[in-house]
């Protein structure tokens, strides 16, 4: 699971290249129920299954691997209870991620399907490793980045208090001794005081403890984040807690994805569950009152494609006095839980979902207190799995396996190292830093990302569509952009955190326990814009709507994306395009909307407005006219926001291209789809399909470049070509 909500509140308005799709994970386990972003089974009968009844991907693989590429497009493998999950297929090319789909349509050519034809070769040659979902050139940077990381944290001779840290969580991780001889004893302690509750008074008094850890579950979150209509204020944000199942969509029509996870948590939550002396029929019984008490909460909560539209905020920014708030909630004692959570002072409450809140208000009755219980006893259980001994470990990272398609497991140091990435993402990246001198390469980005705000200008300029006030304030918002490279210019204060003589369940609660209260010391003051909050190890690069800035993450700045030997060709496909990809976020149908200031505010006009619209939705109708496999249609008004951003970022370097002399489109190009190239298993692909922001990887080659004169003349492409576009159908935003 994913703390979506609180994610959704601290990031909106921050568009992410790689998002939940490729990022450095931000969990121990390669990459939980998605975003980057993050997505991506059994349909039995049953409420588990045993060994071997997962979904057969790999087997349908074999069965359909030799047969002809006209057979397979429309080959399924049947589900448990008959559903159907296509392997194979795409119109107007394959779905390329998917490496069964490659071997049995065979070599094509440049001038039909682009990605397949440059990037072939590595398909063929390459498999998904053992513990990943997918295979890239972001995954490989990521191996490259935390085997250094690790190095890092193995090298006793870095010192300083986040070497403490960092090291205090990870070699805690690997202490499987301590680990085991404690077992289940942290969560049988939490376990039992839920259980003990007796109707909503005290369960009210639970959650209003303040002595309470915000390790374990609530009904609510709250949290502090930048105001999006005055971002250099804080504002207090309420919103729901966790759903099992991540989207509130799978509450009315499950997905595969949703019956793969359902089984899967119900699976690892009766295990834990029984190894405390519980029955299966016990855990079964709570699982359900769990699940019966979130598909209650569905209808009040916005699915994960409703977040991800651009008018989201028109929906979401709904701001109540505390007086007001608290009379949304008359059944819970909301005043309290605000108090002891430490946000007392907050003048102004942000409630994303007003209903949402309400209708938990509504369902907080001694008669749903048994439910209420069961999901407090549900997500504790899954959440601390992975912090307990070595059998709920193994058992949380299969869980997490199944949903992803993911075969096999990571080394113990390098889930260590992923773990001290989630839970002190700044400390691990000091002593990154302080290991591994990265002065000349920040140096060097820095100036690649202002070459590209000049081009941006000049692209501005350009544009006939704007009128000439919606243009000058356009010019004014790149002026203002801020340009973050390899880390930010100050980090959170961590001096006070101690964590010496903790378990690894200690000090993960006080890990997060520490960062809340960092958090809700900051309710009714300014943001400090000189925070990342963020790890620069991550395989990203981001662009923040709400102090209007670029951020490019050391743990992007390898492999396929930055070298110092690579040649202009190569540097302008790679790193160039991610730079002009985030600088485009400024001005794409979610990033438009804020000003040069980082504060939600319309500063166009409304011509300009109507034109841009019209731009964007023939972009989304090009998008939703494209077929992945099978029946499965892309949802065009998902991603319009990271196909903008793709298409003026390649955009943006080939007009910097212009500029020089002798330039290789063709090498250009090539590098472009080599950057993007990517196998992944079908689940994941799925995931991202239906519930990422960012277009499958095969898209954002192929679609992108056939937007381009340069193309056709590099690789004589003519109409009736696969690749073909024509002019008039060209879908570019900017």
């Amino acid at each position: 699971m994913m703390a979506k909500k609180i994610l959704v509140i601290l990031l909106i308005g921050s568009m992410f290249l790689a998002g939940c799709g490729e990022k450095t994970p931000d969990t121990i386990s390669d990459e939980k129920s998605q975003d980057d972003s993050a997505a991506d089974v059994s349909t039995s009968d049953e409420h588990y299954t045993e060994e071997g009844d997962e979904l057969p991907v790999e087997e349908t693989v074999q069965e359909t691997s030799e047969e002809t590429a006209e057979e397979t497009a429309e080959e399924t493998a049947e589900g448990s209870d008959g559903g159907a999950y296509v392997i194979n297929g795409g119109d107007p090319w394959i779905d390329s991620n998917l490496k069964d789909n490659v071997i049995n349509t065979g070599k094509l050519s440049e001038k039909d399907d682009f990605n397949v034809a440059i990037n072939y070769d590595w398909i063929i040659s390459h498999d998904i490793p053992e513990g990943y979902s997918r295979y890239s050139s972001f995954t490989k940077i990521g191996e490259i980045v935390e085997e250094k990381a690790i190095a890092a944290l193995d090298d006793d001779t870095l010192t300083g208090h986040d070497a403490e840290l960092v090291r205090a969580v990870y070699q805690g991780f690997l202490n499987w001794d301590e680990r085991n001889e404690e077992a289940l004893a942290p969560l049988e302690v939490i376990v039992k005081e839920i259980e003990a509750l007796s109707g909503t008074r005290d369960i009210s008094e639970y959650l209003c403890d303040p002595n309470r850890s915000v390790f374990l579950p609530s009904i609510f979150e709250i949290v502090n984040t930048a105001d999006l209509i005055d971002s250099t204020k804080y504002v207090t944000a309420l919103n729901f807690g966790d759903l099992i199942l991540d989207d509130s969509a799978e509450y009315k029509n499950k997905s595969v994805v949703g019956e793969i996870a359902d089984t899967e948590y119900r699976k690892l939550f009766s295990e834990i569950y029984v190894r405390m002396g519980y029955s299966r029929e016990e855990a079964d019984a709570l699982y359900d009152n769990a699940i019966a008490y979130e598909t209650a909460l569905a209808d009040s909560i916005l699915t994960n494609a409703e977040l991800q539209q651009p008018d989201i905020y028109e929906t979401i920014l709904n701001y109540y006095d505390p007086e007001e708030l608290y009379s949304l909630t008359p059944n819970f004692p909301m005043e309290e839980f605000i108090k002891v959570r430490g946000f007392g002072s907050t003048k102004k409450i942000w409630c994303m979902l007003p209903e949402n809140i309400k209708k938990i208000s509504e369902l907080y009755t001694d008669e749903n207190a048994e439910n209420i219980k069961a999901y407090l006893i549900v997500h504790g259980v899954i959440k601390c799995a992975e912090y307990l001994d070595k059998q709920a470990f193994d058992a949380s990272i299969s869980a997490t396996n199944k949903i992803e398609g993911v075969a096999g497991v990571l080394a113990d140091k390098q889930y260590a190292y992923r773990c001290v990435l989630q839970s002190l993402p700044e400390s691990i990246g000091k002593i990154y830093i302080q290991k591994y001198d990265c002065t000349e390469t920040k140096n060097t980005i820095t100036e690649i990302c202002k070459e590209t705000c000049a081009i941006y200008r000049e692209m501005l300029s350009n544009e006939e569509w704007l009128s000439d006030e919606t243009r000058q304030y356009a010019m004014d918002k790149l002026d203002a952009i801020g340009i973050n490279v390899i880390e930010p210019k100050e980090y959170q204060d961590l001096s006070n955190l101690d964590l010496n003589n903790l378990s690894y369940f200690e000090a993960s609660m006080a890990v997060e326990d520490y960062y809340y209260k960092l958090n809700a010391a900051n309710t009714g003051g300014e943001v400090n814009r000189n925070l990342w909050d963020n790890s620069t190890l991550k395989t990203n690069a981001f662009y923040n709507a709400t102090n209007n800035s670029i951020n490019i993450l050391l743990g992007i700045l390898d492999g396929d994306f930055y070298r110092e030997d690579m040649s202009k060709e190569q540097l302008y496909a790679s790193v160039g395009t991610i730079i002009a990809h985030e600088i485009s976020h400024a001005f794409d149908p979610s990033g438009s909307q804020f000003d040069k200031d980082g504060n939600y505010n319309n500063w166009w006009t409304e011509d300009d407005t109507a034109a841009f619209q019209k731009k964007a939705q023939k972009l989304i109708d090009y998008y939703n006219g494209i077929t992945a496999f099978g029946n499965e249609k892309v949802n065009g008004s998902i991603v319009q926001g990271e196909a903008v951003a793709d298409i003026a970022g390649l955009k943006a370097m080939l007009l910097l291209a212009s500029k020089e002399e002798d330039f290789n489109y063709k090498l250009f190009f090539e590098s472009y789809a080599n950057m993007w190239k990517e196998i992944c298993t079908y689940e994941a692909d799925y995931s991202q399909l239906t519930q990422n922001p960012h277009p499958l990887y095969y898209l954002r080659v192929n679609v992108v470049v056939q937007q381009f004169d340069e193309f056709y003349e590099a690789f004589d492409v003519k109409e009736g070509d696969g690749m073909y576009l024509a002019p008039e159908d060209r879908i570019s935003v900017w």
